[in-house]
């Protein structure tokens, strides 16, 4: 508690328990027969008011931090990064995803939250798979150059099953036809 006087009052700042000490002490001293000034249960009841809005915002305040610790723990839950190599870096994330491709052969992933916030309905014949990784592989080139390995998404939530997709999709990126320089007509002379 700290007291300071000024000029025509006394300025006092206590915490909320040494308030309720305050209140508890002036019930003891009802209970024991003793007259209080009639002043003294407005003052107790003010004091009561303000402990209590006190802690609601000690309160509120530490709901906040935890709300936001909580956040941060579901996102570390929710995405991995690591590198394969010295050249593929990988990064998954767990959420619901949509195939909303038509095509067969290949497959576009769409976050399922993502495609209602943007009002666009997701077809009748897609895949969905519910709490998978979408694996994303980057191939990093030079310090702010990356290329694009390719994108696909787990079975289940195994986390096993992430370093499965990513070697996948380097070996398939691995194997691809390297794009001729000269053209897909050029031929060599004898």
């Amino acid at each position: 508690m700290k007291t300071m006087p000024m000029a025509s009052a006394l300025r006092v700042t206590m915490s909320p328990s040494e308030a309720a000490d305050i209140i508890q002490l002036a019930d003891r001293a009802t209970l024991a027969g003793v007259e209080l000034p009639s002043r003294l249960p407005e003052m107790l009841a003010q004091l009561s008011l303000c402990s209590g809005e006190v802690r609601r915002k000690q309160s509120a305040k530490r709901a906040e931090r935890e709300y936001v610790k909580q956040i941060e723990a579901d996102r570390r839950d929710r995405e991995r990064y690591f590198m394969v190599g010295e050249h593929f870096s990988v990064i998954a994330t767990r959420a619901d995803y949509a195939d909303v491709t038509s095509d067969p052969d290949s497959r576009v992933w769409v976050d399922v939250a993502f495609q209602g916030f943007l009002s666009k309905p997701i077809p009748d014949q897609c895949e969905i798979r519910r709490e998978v990784w979408l694996v994303r592989v980057v191939q990093l080139l030079d310090r702010s150059a990356k290329a694009s390995v390719g994108v696909d998404c787990t079975e289940t939530s195994d986390d096993s099953e992430i370093r499965q997709v990513a070697d996948r999709l380097i070996e398939a990126w691995k194997a691809r036809p390297l794009p001729s320089v000269f053209g897909d007509n050029y031929e060599c002379a004898p």
